[in-house]
Order: structure tokens, then C-alpha cells, then sequence
């Protein structure tokens, strides 16, 4: 909860091209985390829903954690394409649903290979969104999933509810912040 009492708003977007799955396991306990800090929370698994309906939830958040897995060392298609479909808060846009909120990432892969992908969304998030982001991003490799993939291993699940806890944390300072919630993209 914020310090006014406010309850903080995390959303999680799941870019995976199907619903449920590993990505889904893996943002569910980042959101365990949210919600043992008092937070409401609400996942929105683009497979199953469309872009407006994703960036309605995005433009009520306080908080938002975007899950993906990794292809190629990159977001799947879905998370990509609405994030180019994301007004940033230019002239020629109504909206800007991620600028001011704080964002936390959390990608899954086959292997550790992969693990760099997170940085090029934070790099999206905050550089070209001006999203405040909860440092570093969460990476989970095959190995971090139970055999069935249906459940994240002891410390894993441990670290991903550090995640949630973490970002309803970060959101409440920059909510109360004078000054982090009016930066914006400069260009």
C-alpha cells in the first residue's frame, strides 16, 4: 500500500502466444509477491484478450510486470506488437498508459543463453516509454520449472515473489514521488 493508504495496482501482461504455460506460471508468483504487499493485481494473457482491451488495463496501473518468453534472444510477437502499439504521450497520440509507471520484467527460456533479452525490453521500457523499472530483470531458464513446467522450483519462486514484493515497493515511492512520475520519453 502506498503511504496514503492507497492500494498500488499491479498488471501483469503475458505475451505468450498461447495462454497459460511457463510465462504464466512464472508471473503468477511475481504477482504471489504483490499481493502479500497489499496490492490488487490482474493479468491480462494477450492471447485472450485484445490490445485495447491490454492497454485499458495498462492506463489503470501503478505497476505493471510485462512476461514473455524468449525467442531468439527477444519478446514474443504479441508483446512486441503492443508495445509498438503504445502511445507514448506524443501530440499526435491520445495516451500514454506506461509513462511514469513502474514496470518490472520477467522472461522465460530454455536456457541461460538467452538471459539478455531482458535488457533490451527494460531498454523499451524505460528509454522509449520513460517507465520507471524495478532493477534487474527477472530471467528463469528451463531449470527453474518443476519437471511438468507446472510450478517454478523452491528458489525460484522465492526470488519471483522477491520481484512482486519489490516492485509494489517501488511503485509506491515513485507514486510519491514529486518528480519520477512526470519524466517522459525526450524524443
Amino acid at each position: 500500500m502506498s503511504p496514503g493508504g492507497d492500494v498500488v495496482l499491479v498488471v501483469a501482461v503475458v505475451g505468450s502466444p498461447n495462454p497459460g504455460g511457463r510465462t504464466r506460471v512464472a508471473v503468477d508468483a511475481v504477482l504471489r509477491g504483490a499481493a502479500a504487499e497489499g496490492a490488487d493485481t490482474q493479468v491480462v494473457e494477450l492471447a485472450s484478450v485484445s490490445t485495447d482491451d491490454a492497454l485499458s488495463a495498462l492506463d489503470r496501473a501503478d505497476a505493471a510486470v510485462f512476461g514473455s518468453p524468449t525467442y531468439r534472444a527477444d519478446i514474443a510477437a504479441g508483446l512486441k506488437a503492443l508495445l509498438d502499439a503504445t502511445p507514448r504521450g506524443m501530440p499526435y497520440e491520445s495516451g500514454d498508459p506506461l509513462r511514469g509507471t513502474t514496470c518490472a520484467t520477467v522472461l522465460t527460456g530454455a536456457s541461460d543463453h538467452h538471459f539478455l533479452a531482458v535488457e533490451k525490453v527494460r531498454g523499451i521500457l524505460g528509454g522509449f516509454f520513460g517507465a520507471q523499472l524495478l532493477s534487474p530483470g527477472l530471467y528463469l531458464p528451463s531449470a527453474s520449472f518443476t519437471e511438468d513446467g507446472a510450478a517454478l522450483t523452491d528458489d525460484a519462486g522465492r526470488l519471483a515473489e522477491l520481484h512482486g514484493r519489490a516492485l509494489v515497493e517501488l511503485a509506491t515511492a515513485v507514486r510519491s514521488s514529486k518528480w519520477l512520475r512526470g519524466l517522459r520519453p525526450l524524443i
